[in-house]
């Protein structure tokens, strides 16, 4: 029996926990022990024994069955103990209301044995796992009945752990502080340092979260919990706008701790510091390094945007093409826009058109009022106009025109400027190519605006005169007769007159005044002797008269362009 005792004693390991072949040895022995015939006075041992290698293997339930009968049979000197076994099972099993009833009844049957001691402390713990909104008023109960140092540590960080549920961070933070110093185990120490931290992250208090992450790295700089108070500090650090201190918070999580859950988050922090910082090679380098680690990190779209954004701004357009092209594959809602920007600008540097028109016209197609920058919408429509390709010309221009986007494609950001900025010879491109489609009121509205702007006295006559024509055209003679009446009254003579005459003559052709027309043409014929005029001043007038029946005109006026110029294409 003495043996079975001493076994149970010595079952329990220096960290209180249970060897498991030590006691299933010592629960034989107590079990044969106690039913021998000449127990006697240890049979009431032993069974107090078999309860308390049931509470410290965990056999909770078992215990509680034979938990009154042994209680019953116990010497008053062992019930205490036996009864503090029952109350903390009975809380191990989540039966909160029987264990304070048997805590209670302990704190008042024995109030000076340890055991009462340890009941209130136990209890403490059985109403912070049951209703840990009432704790705070009990353990301060508990620390007025003056308890051990260690226990009362052990209490106030259970009314911080209270707190702290209840989401009182303002209230669980000083306790948190004061245990830092505490009696607790250092395990208890650094969560109860770490808890602090914590709390002033929930309170937005980013010099509380700088001094209690500083103390927690400082002492307890091996604990797991290290990279994530490194980098909580670092964004505190970010908030104040400290970042010199912020890069070398992210440079210990990177060296000390490789294997850190936090790394991912720290290269990327790292790689958008030194993009701050003007450093793009830094941040390239580091962005290599995320995906290199972390292939299927969800920052990487971030990463190959910053990575083909540094390389274009470097001008190395084929390294930004490939960076670029992989960040909008990869987020589609956030990079497709400014990654597709910058990818039609690389081809524009490069001079790759085909390229370029592809990627502008699934970016046009895609998005509305798609911001490509100016000067390569202006590029392409000018290409395109020189090739006669007068749809794609005017499909780039009119885009142009209705932003009022030029400039510079290294912003990239699709800022909107004032259509002023667009130069004037633009709007005539544009003027004309729609003119070309019969997209007539585009056409008018672009040479309308050329003409607001213009400065230039033959541009504005050339303009003008197009303009007429595209009256003609939409058959507004009246308006067509006011622009070739501000021609003649700008220009008195020479060819730009000429001109003029001529859109005067048709104004009376579309009005069906055939014999008037016939008669404004033929007066340009005789007034001018210019290769580019005449000849089609007698080639209008040949026709209006032969509409107006006046044959022998109609034949005078062929006859007189064969003879002066026979190898006019247009006769």
């Amino acid at each position: 029996m003495c043996a079975g005792l001493l076994a149970g004693d010595l079952a329990q390991t220096e960290k209180g926990k249970i060897d498991k072949a030590t006691a299933e040895k010592a629960m034989a022995l107590l079990q044969k022990g106690r039913s021998l015939p000449e127990a006697g006075r240890w049979r009431a041992l032993a069974q107090v024994g078999i309860l308390r290698l049931q509470y410290q293997s965990g056999q909770y339930a078992q215990l509680l069955a034979g938990y009154e009968k042994v209680l019953q049979q116990a010497p008053e000197e062992a019930r205490p103990e036996l009864m503090l076994f029952a109350a903390n099972s009975q809380r191990q099993l989540g039966h909160a209301k029987e264990a304070e009833t048997i805590y209670r009844e302990i704190i008042e049957k024995y109030p000076s044995r340890e055991e009462a001691k340890d009941a209130a402390y136990q209890r403490l713990i059985n109403i912070y796992n049951s209703d840990p909104s009432t704790l705070p008023p009990e353990v301060d109960e508990f620390l007025a009945s003056n308890p051990t140092a260690e226990r009362a540590d052990q209490a106030k960080l259970l009314k911080a752990e209270a707190l702290y549920k209840q989401q009182n961070y303002p209230r669980a933070a000083p306790i948190y502080a004061e245990l830092r110093a505490s009696q607790l185990s250092s395990k208890l120490r650094s969560e109860a340092a770490f808890k602090l931290g914590l709390c002033h992250i929930q309170m937005k208090d980013n010099a509380g979260i700088i001094e209690a992450f500083s103390y927690f790295v400082q002492a307890f700089p091996d604990s797991p919990q290290a990279p994530f108070a490194f980098a909580q500090r670092a964004l505190a650090y970010q908030e104040n706008k400290n970042y010199e201190a912020e890069l070398s918070d992210l440079n210990m999580i990177l060296t000390k701790y490789p294997g850190a859950h936090e790394r991912e988050a720290a290269l990327q922090q790292k790689a958008l510091i030194l993009g701050e910082q003007q450093n793009p090679k830094g941040m390239t380098e580091t962005f290599r390094q995320l995906l290199k680690e972390f292939p299927k990190s969800p920052v990487a779209a971030q990463a190959q945007y910053y990575i083909g954004k540094a390389a274009f701004e470097a001008k190395d357009y084929k390294t930004a093409l490939n960076a670029l092209d992989a960040a909008r594959r990869l987020n589609k809602d956030q990079y497709y826009n400014v990654a597709t920007i910058r990818i039609i600008s690389s081809f524009y540097y490069l001079r790759d058109r085909a390229a370029l028109t592809n990627e502008a016209n699934n970016f046009m197609a895609a998005v509305p009022d798609a911001p490509v920058p100016g000067e390569i919408l202006e590029w392409l429509g000018i290409e395109n106009y020189n090739e006669k390709n007068y749809a794609a010309a005017e499909k780039y221009l009119s885009a142009l025109g209705k932003s009022g986007r030029r400039g510079d494609t290294d912003s990239t950001r699709g800022e909107i400027d004032n259509s002023s900025n667009v130069k004037p010879d633009f709007w005539f491109y544009l003027g004309d190519a729609a003119a070309k489609l019969q997209s007539f009121d585009e056409s008018e509205n672009a040479f309308g605006k050329y003409l607001q702007i213009a400065t230039d006295p033959a541009g504005k006559a050339k303009v003008l005169l197009a303009l007429g024509a595209v009256k003609i055209a939409a058959h507004k003679p009246d308006e067509a007769q006011k622009i070739a009446e501000q021609i003649m009254s700008l220009q008195p003579e020479g060819r730009v007159n000429a001109e003029a005459r001529l859109l005067a003559g048709e104004v009376q052709f579309e009005r069906g005044r055939f014999e008037d027309a016939g008669k404004a043409f033929m007066g340009v014929a005789l007034l001018y002797d210019d290769p580019a005029v005449t000849p089609r001043a007698l080639q209008k007038a040949a026709t209006a008269y032969q509409r107006a029946g006046k044959t022998d005109e109609a034949d005078r006026a062929v006859r007189q362009l064969r003879e002066k110029y026979p190898n006019y294409a247009g006769g």
